[in-house]
């Protein structure tokens, strides 16, 4: 079974890993309304508990991004290397932020393309972009996404969150044919 380390804010904390990833051993280290900076302070600490993963998760940004900070992919930039330091042969895996109807487009457009350039520079580091599933398979009025407050997942938007994880870790630790 693999062993995910996901650490992020709220949307990793509410998960129902166990049952959306009954295959997967999650270590979830999400934090309801942390900033990425916050979680940059504590990664030290993260590492420490969880010495051995197979594979790690990030999704952050989501509250800087709600109180306008458009600037936080820039601290991705010290946590990827601490976590390729400590992980050297552990895949790493950078999430988008999620489509919220809460923020105009073109915001979330820059700061995904800004953590996408982010995972580029550093070997076996992989983006997980949400855009494209989330526009595909949550619509509005008969499988949203969010919950009312447009921030946070419904069952639906976590399902299609899961299945996009369950692929990407099958694409990483599958062997050859």
């Amino acid at each position: 079974m693999i062993q995910l380390l996901m650490l992020g804010d709220s949307l990793v904390e509410w998960g129902d890993w166990p049952t959306l990833l009954p295959d997967v051993a999650v270590i979830n280290r999400g934090i309801a309304g942390e900033t990425t900076g916050e979680l940059a302070v504590r990664l030290g600490a993260e590492i420490e508990a969880c010495p051995d993963p197979d594979a790690v998760l990030l999704q952050s940004g989501t509250n800087n991004l709600l109180f306008g900070d458009l600037f936080f992919p820039v601290i991705f930039n010290t946590m990827i290397p601490r976590l390729r330091l400590f992980y050297p042969q552990c895949p790493l895996i950078i999430t988008s932020l999620m489509p919220m109807p809460i923020v105009l487009r073109s915001q979330l457009d820059q700061v995904n393309r800004e953590l996408a350039e982010v995972t580029t520079a550093t070997p076996n580091c992989h983006f997980l972009d949400m855009t494209r599933p989330f526009s595909e398979q949550c619509l509005p009025i008969t499988h949203p996404g969010f919950l009312n407050d447009q921030v946070h997942l419904s069952t639906r938007g976590y399902q299609v969150w899961a299945g996009e994880i369950r692929r990407c870790l099958q694409s990483l630790f599958s062997g050859p044919g």
